[in-house]
């Protein structure tokens, strides 16, 4: 009996030394039985940030400051928004700030801009998606200008810097170079319906009125027209970068724009080309265009090799919702390795003078009988230009039909 007792006392010893191991393991391990400790352990975006009373995840405005709450959770998304932790609101968007982003209000996200007026008075690289410095922008022009000359705007910046141009309306007569990896934008004071554009001219000179080296240009509503010489064009890329938007770069004796040397080219509602005889509107020599909504209408009767595009070297074009035209019998598209969708070509509707307001000086807005021919041709989609070169409306939803180019009456 004494035997079978001290056995059994034995193994209740056991079973009861092997329970308060296994409690040990659990403490040591940190498996307290309750869901958080803190608020990187919540990973439910409804339910983003920890109440140590509780031990559980609960959506942010639970707590008693929720913005304090969020920020300590993830610095990143420091404001409290109907539960939930978000970077920014209409209001406040420091963080999208520190990053040259916009806020999405309706999700509480930073993003890439899209559009110059998202960045202030500054001005958005499309390329990058990311806003201009705010505190360095300069007025040409107006009232109260900085210069009176856009060649002594650019020079304001140092090499490698970015900024932005406000060019007021007037005709500005110079030749101006970008280069040494300055990103600049030049930027309208004014557009809509009725707004007199900037005129950037070059009445002597064999230069055009804007050359990029080997930097980032981006333009929006100016008019580059009226270079007096025959050799140069309006718009010359050397290498770099150029995004042309709601611009007219027409009437140049030299052509429109040459872009050569490993350039890139994005035109988007813009007119090019012009009553010029001998030129072509776009050159393209080892560089590549993306084209969207534009005009390119080139030369004049009865004289030859005024194209409205003209592709050598290894050059690419993408283009798309556009015209392209040419007055003369050599064909208005000489480019290999262009792509076209939902554009209309000399080849296909023909050309008439008439479809234009004022083919004679530039002006490619549609007639009534121009309308005629270019509607439903294009195809709008989600991300496209939500007006046209004058900031009238155009379709709002994916895959509907619009007018091509730059003109959508």
């Amino acid at each position: 009996m004494s035997t079978t007792s001290e056995l059994e006392t034995t193994s209740t010893d056991t079973g009861s030394a092997e329970t308060t191991t296994d409690e040990t393991a659990a403490t040591s391990s940190g498996d307290t039985g309750l869901e958080c400790t803190q608020s990187n352990e919540c990973k439910d975006e409804t339910r983003p940030v920890c109440d140590p009373a509780m031990g559980t995840c609960v959506a942010c405005d639970a707590v008693e400051i929720p913005d304090q709450a969020c920020a300590e959770a993830n610095v990143e998304h420091p404001l409290c928004v109907d539960g939930r932790c978000v970077q920014c609101t209409a209001e406040d968007a420091t963080v999208c700030d520190a990053q040259s982003l916009v806020c999405d209000a309706q999700s509480g996200e930073c993003v890439p801009c899209t559009e110059h007026e998202q960045c202030g008075e500054a001005a958005c690289n499309f390329y990058t998606g990311a806003c201009l410095p705010g505190d360095a922008v300069v007025h040409v022009g107006g009232a109260t200008p900085d210069f009176v000359a856009i060649n002594a705007a650019v020079i304001s910046f140092p090499s490698g810097t970015e900024g932005t141009i406000i060019v007021h309306p007037g005709d500005y007569n110079e030749s101006v170079t970008v280069s040494d990896g300055r990103t600049l934008a030049f930027l309208a004071a004014e557009l809509g319906p009725g707004v007199e554009q900037p005129r950037w001219v070059r009445s002597s000179g064999t230069s055009p009125q804007l050359t990029v080296v080997d930097a980032t240009v981006l333009v929006d509503g100016l008019e580059i027209m009226g270079n007096a010489s025959t050799a140069p064009p309006g718009v010359q890329l050397d290498g770099g970068w150029a995004w042309v938007d709601r611009s007219r770069i027409v009437q140049n004796n030299g052509g429109g724009i040459l872009a050569q040397n490993g350039a890139t080219l994005t035109l988007r509602n813009s007119f090019v080309g012009g009553y010029v005889a001998d030129v072509d509107a776009i050159a393209l020599n080892g560089s590549s265009l993306d084209m969207l909504y534009t005009t390119v209408a080139a030369g004049v009767p009865l004289v030859t090799n005024a194209r409205a595009l003209f592709c050598e070297g290894a050059a690419t074009a993408s283009i798309r919702n556009s015209i392209l035209l040419s007055v003369d019998t050599v064909p208005e598209v000489e480019c290999t390795g262009a792509t076209l969708n939902s554009s209309a070509t000399e080849a296909g509707v023909g050309f008439m003078a008439s479809w234009f307001a004022g083919y004679g000086v530039g002006d490619f807005h549609l007639t009534a009988a121009g309308q005629a021919v270019f509607a439903d041709i294009a195809q709008w989609q989600l991300g496209d230009p939500p007006t046209d070169i004058d900031g009238d409306t155009r379709p709002s939803t994916d895959g509907s039909t619009d007018y091509a180019g730059a003109d959508a009456p």
